[in-house]
């Protein structure tokens, strides 16, 4: 039994070691979560404009495009629910807010909350970014623990990240994703199928979405602020691969946003024909001189829209 004991207590040294060894890299080093948290609290007084969305507005909407002050808060893979809770954090503290901008791809209306693309991240929402995380449980210890969240090899692929670049972040000040910086260097058509493919969720309800975008838009309405819903531009090969119908009801759903609400305009981008192949890093995403050119378009829009 000693023995045993002895073997056992060798084997859990090094991993109990290894375990705190991430858990403070992950509690210690700055990452966009924690980053864009400080940053838009250092700007609360300034922001005019405020960016929601996932990757397509993390890295296609530049605030320094845009006329008014802006910061963007959103995130790679961040869902509706994640942009509500930022929105209802924040909100409050922007006493110049006059614009809130969120970008809608193909999946966004149909998003399950705590589903695969929140398994991971909504603990970093809810340590890095101070938001109460209702779909986590207070008994889930990775609530506590961020070192328990991911994979050993995606925590090993970071700290390498880390140590070649002395640094975790992907976005500036802004909080723009700065590393899109690249036109694709792929066949945007055979890619367009793969991404299209991995972007299906066969799901077509909208309700829980749609309220939580109406939960925005009628807070907005309150405090004398303009919405715009995004849908910006992606390779028409890509576009092509998805399903019409789903297609032709998120552009009803967002019409009628509009009309129900005064306040809210529709940005439809989607097969703007200004777009060119240099200005994509990949079928659906901006690259730099894509979200140069396309947050320019979207500013027109924000300095003419009439309530």
């Amino acid at each position: 039994m000693k023995n045993f004991l002895k073997h056992t207590g060798v084997f859990l040294v090094p991993v109990v070691l290894v375990f705190i060894g991430v858990e403070y890299f992950y509690q210690t080093t700055v990452s966009n979560y924690s980053y864009k948290h400080e940053m838009i609290k250092k700007n609360y007084d300034q922001v005019e404009t405020l960016i929601l969305g996932d990757s397509h507005a993390f890295f296609g909407i530049n605030p320094d495009y845009l006329s008014t002050k802006a910061f963007n808060i959103s995130n790679i893979s961040q869902s509706l629910y994640f942009d509500q809770l930022l929105f209802e954090k924040h909100v409050d503290s922007m006493p110049a807010l006059r614009n809130v901008v969120i970008t809608l791809g193909y999946y966004s209306l149909s998003q399950l909350e705590n589903t695969k693309e929140d398994t991971w991240r909504k603990y970093f929402y809810h340590q890095q970014m101070e938001l109460d995380v209702p779909m986590i449980s207070s008994v889930d210890i990775r609530k506590y623990s961020l070192g328990l969240t991911r994979r050993f090899d995606k925590s090993l692929t970071l700290f390498q990240k880390y140590i070649e670049n002395g640094t975790i972040i992907d976005c500036n000040a802004d909080g723009w994703g700065t590393y899109y910086n690249k036109s694709a260097d792929e066949d945007l058509i055979v890619q367009s199928q793969v991404t299209a493919k991995r972007h299906e969720d066969f799901l077509v309800d909208f309700e829980e979405n749609l309220a939580r975008l109406k939960s925005i838009i009628r807070y907005c309405e309150k405090i004398n602020c303009k919405v715009f819903l995004v849908d910006m531009p992606v390779h028409p090969s890509y576009l092509n691969a998805l399903n019409p119908v789903k297609l032709q009801k998120i552009t009803l759903s967002c019409k009628t946003l509009t009309n129900e609400y005064p306040n809210t305009t529709y940005i439809d981008l989607r097969r703007d024909q200004r777009l060119e192949n240099a200005d994509l890093y990949d079928p659906d995403h901006l690259n730099h001189k894509g979200a140069k050119k396309y947050t320019k378009i979207i500013n027109e829009h924000i300095s003419t829209f009439k309530k």
